[in-house]
């Protein structure tokens, strides 16, 4: 609500345009809770109002992302794509089918012999009320019986019609299960049909986007938060293109796939044609976008990450917990976690996270977040340490995967814990328990924002030392030389990191005095956004 003269503070529409496929997961994605923190402070801002367009499978992601990160769907305007008649069909057959659930059970439990819960009741009428309320609910029941026959007489024929095609599609069912299942692992022709077919559906669909965008005349400027989207060309209203790095560019021995190209050639295409781009770091926009792409340093503005807020998962109430009662939530956050998705491992189904040391990593498992010399550093402390330190990730653990093959050769179940997917209270409650929070990434659009996470709920971090990084302590010099000497490593040498891990676990709250000097620098998300939309007008 705005205060005073409304001609002082007039409000202005801002849009965030997002051309997400289908299957991406938001909520694990690092561009994904990047774009929960900015809405976040986006909506907060008192004379902004904010529009997001989206094509309408991304719909129920986006608004349970956002929940997740206390943004009600009554803060923002939603513009999306009408969903088409075969959707609109096929959901109201699920909640059809979850309808008649109940009654599928009950029949089954009829046919089984078993008593079914309307019996039961019946007969506990006779102990619990008078002789006549048996009579009633017995009449009830005979009659209930008696239109139940008389349909069943009346339309028979349809019955018999129902129950004979059931039986057909069960055969058929049966019959053509193992070219099914056959059929999964589709032929290279098919499979290249099958992604042709998909990428006209997306792009009718993004076409479908871009034309509502244009239609209506409200919100005037766009952020398009990725680079992977050139349709957002098509928008005729003044747009800004946001790329947080080129990592393909840097690392193309890493993405050596069949893939990549095609997604590099799309991301090359969007910012040859941009008119005004957003980027993370001063080494992104000069090493990759104007030395890399040829690009022009004007056109490129540099906006970096705000302060990522982790403490406000781990309170009771509005009240701000010290740091003894934020440990006692996480304890139980993480105590119910264990038991709801660790009670089958045998390594971490009993593990005592507030007298153990680990130590946690928030990342997915891609080429360039280096998580197998943070593998080999923990396999290093193993032998080398007194005290046994242990690992916990949030990345997936893809079966015959690198990392998947270097726990199993080196016998690391106990001493690796893989958690993906977590709700942001537990993940505050990793943060919050661990004795380090460690970053062994190679590269980054920007300063990596798992150090504000971890400090926020107060755990120190280690980080590599990378241009990124160094980008942000250059700017207080002469604070942070005994900052860089103990918080950064080389992330191609875990014996560095062993070594770094082994000295941060021991003197813990003075690595965490050295970096409140850097978390403080770093601006609320709010602030960001307020950057964001005064580019937008730029």
């Amino acid at each position: 609500m705005l205060v005073g003269n409304p001609q002082e503070h007039p409000m202005m529409d801002d849009g965030i345009f997002l051309g997400y496929d289908k299957n991406i997961p938001l909520k694990n994605e690092g561009l994904g809770r990047l774009l929960a923190f900015l809405v976040s402070g986006w909506v907060r801002l008192p004379d902004r109002r904010l529009t997001i367009a989206c094509p309408y499978w991304l719909v129920e992601d986006l608004k349970a992302l956002l929940a997740d990160h206390g943004v009600s769907s009554d803060r923002y305007e939603l513009l999306r794509t009408p969903e088409p008649w075969y959707r609109q069909v096929q959901l109201r057959l699920k909640t059809a089918e979850r309808a008649m659930r109940p009654g599928v059970h009950r029949i089954r439990s009829w046919i089984r012999g078993e008593s079914l819960p309307e019996v039961k009741d019946f007969l506990r009428l006779f102990d619990a009320k008078p002789w006549y309320w048996g009579l009633l609910a017995g009449l009830k029941l005979v009659a209930i019986a008696a239109i139940v026959v008389w349909i069943l007489i009346r339309f028979w024929l349809v019955f018999v019609f129902f129950a004979a095609a059931f039986a057909i599609y069960r055969l058929w069912r049966e019959l053509t299960k193992k070219r099914r299942i056959q059929s999964q692992q589709l032929s290279p022709k098919r499979q290249m049909r099958k992604q042709r077919r998909r990428r006209k559906r997306y792009a009718k669909e993004m076409q479908r986007l871009v034309g509502q965008v244009n239609e209506q005349q409200v919100v005037r400027n766009w952020l398009i938060p990725t680079p992977f989207w050139p349709e957002a060309h098509g928008i005729s209203h003044r747009k800004s293109i946001v790329c947080p790095d080129l990592v393909l560019q840097e690392f193309p021995l890493r993405f050596a796939d069949a893939g990549s190209e095609p997604i590099y050639s799309r991301i090359l295409h969007t910012l040859q044609e941009a008119q005004q781009l957003i980027c993370y770091s001063q080494t992104v926009k000069s090493h990759q976008l104007v030395h890399g792409v040829g690009l022009t340093s004007e056109q490129i503005e540099v906006i970096g990450h705000g302060r990522v807020e982790l403490s406000d998962y781990l309170k009771l109430g509005k009240t701000l917990p010290d740091q003894a009662e934020r440990k006692q939530i996480a304890l139980e956050h993480l105590r119910s976690h264990q038991r709801s998705f660790l009670s089958s491992n045998p390594y971490w189904n009993r593990f005592v996270w507030d007298r153990s040391n680990f130590v946690f990593y928030s990342s997915q498992a891609r080429g360039q977040k280096n998580i197998l010399s943070l593998l080999r550093a923990i396999e290093i402390l193993r032998h080398k340490s007194e005290d046994p330190i242990r690992l916990v990730l949030t990345c997936e653990r893809t079966a015959g995967s690198q990392i998947d093959l270097f726990v199993s050769e080196h016998r690391l179940d106990a001493w690796v814990l893989f958690a993906p997917g977590v709700s942001n209270q537990v993940l505050a409650s990793f943060y919050c328990l661990a004795c380090l929070a460690v970053n062994p990434t190679l590269f980054e659009g920007g300063f990596p924002f798992t150090f504000t996470e971890a400090y926020s709920v107060g755990t120190p971090s280690l980080l590599s030392d990378i241009a990124m990084v160094r980008e942000r302590l250059a700017d207080r010099e002469t604070e942070t030389g005994r900052l860089q000497e103990r918080m950064l490593f080389d992330p191609m040498n875990p014996l560095d990191l062993a070594d770094k891990i082994r000295w941060a676990v021991a003197n813990r709250e003075e690595l965490l005095a050295l970096q409140q000097g850097l978390f403080e620098t770093f601006p609320t998300w709010e602030q960001v956004a307020k950057q964001y939309s005064d580019s937008l007008r730029r």
